[in-house]
């Protein structure tokens, strides 16, 4: 187990959050695009998590690590 938290590291979890974020934004974008599955304004509110949390993880991503 220890083993395991020594390969993730809080940096991996900053980074994985930017691709999360962005498959929010392409799952409600393809919703809105297709009109199934879900109603229209919980993909209004998962492409305004998506955009909001792919902004702030972003900048923490490139002020941090690319700086």
């Amino acid at each position: 187990m220890s083993q395991l938290l020594t390969i993730i590291r809080p940096e991996f979890f900053d980074v994985f959050g930017v691709f999360v974020f962005a498959f929010f934004i392409a799952l409600s974008l393809y919703g809105m695009k297709t009109k199934k599955a879900l109603p229209k304004w919980t993909l209004i509110v998962l492409l305004t998590i998506g955009i909001l949390g792919l902004i702030v993880d972003g900048v923490i991503v490139y002020i941090t690590y690319l700086k």
